[in-house]
């Protein structure tokens, strides 16, 4: 009997199981052909709030399964991704008012073994152009020229950033471990420049001294910092959009 009820258990296991998609489907979002700083972690990557970068929704192909529901990308800081699909023809659209650049929906997009979709062209809303950043006894500036590709008016600029953490990858999730500082669309004081809102762009300069920071802050980098090393980013926020764009992560030795 046991050996019956073993037989009649891998059988039932057998037929329930589905096949693990063995096709890779990879590429990049980019802007003129330069890489699209997404946000480096994402605290719903497990979750259920659909918060991905990218929605795959399969049309045609062997695993009907898919047709159930979308399947969710989460791009990297650089704007790659790689993931893996069953073979088949999808429609691929972004999540609505979630990335720096503007929504699209219904690009064909057919695996077929490891795909390689090379550039995913988008329009960002806003984009930095020429950063240059220096790094002088514990004072971080960073200088770079904000411009507006995207046409759309309502997408106004609502803040610029600079983030450290003590991870590699410092954004507004990691920065509640290290330290997030922010200035508004038109501020313009003690040596920062921030464009207005509804403007095209121009010329930003922030600066963070790090020698000021909180003695909470402080430790807070110290601790989990390895008492040495600290990241950070710039990024640049748009009205109404969850996520802003990053620069890559700079890697800075603590002052004190």
């Amino acid at each position: 009997m046991l050996v019956i009820a073993a037989s009649v258990l891998m059988q039932s296991c057998g037929k329930d199981n589905l096949k693990y998609p063995s096709s890779t489907l990879s590429g990049r979002l980019t802007y003129q052909g330069q890489p699209v700083g997404l946000i480096p972690s994402n605290p719903d990557i497990i979750g259920s709030a659909n918060t991905a970068t990218l929605l795959l929704q399969q049309t045609s192909g062997a695993q009907e399964v898919y047709g159930a529901g979308e399947v969710r990308i989460y791009a990297k800081n650089d704007g790659s991704f790689t993931s893996k699909f069953f073979d088949g023809k999808y429609l691929m659209r972004t999540q609505t008012s979630r990335s720096p650049f503007e929504d699209f929906t219904n690009r064909a997009v057919t695996v077929s073994g490891d795909t390689d979709l090379g550039n995913i062209e988008v329009v960002p809303y806003w984009w930095m152009n020429g950063l240059q950043t220096d790094y002088t006894a514990g004072v971080f500036t960073a200088n770079f020229n904000l411009t507006k590709p995207s046409a759309n008016t309502a997408r106004t600029l609502e803040r610029v950033y600079i983030f450290l953490s003590p991870t590699n990858l410092p954004d507004v999730q990691s920065s509640t471990q290290g330290v997030a500082k922010n200035w508004i669309a038109g501020f313009n004081s003690g040596g920062i420049v921030v464009p207005a809102g509804s403007s095209t762009g121009g010329t930003v300069t922030i600066k963070v001294d790090l020698n000021a920071l909180t003695t909470g802050e402080k430790q807070f980098l110290k601790a989990f910092g390895n008492n040495t090393t600290v990241y950070a980013t710039v990024a640049v926020k748009t009205t109404n959009i969850n996520d802003a764009l990053y620069s890559k992560p700079i890697q800075l030795k603590l002052p004190y």
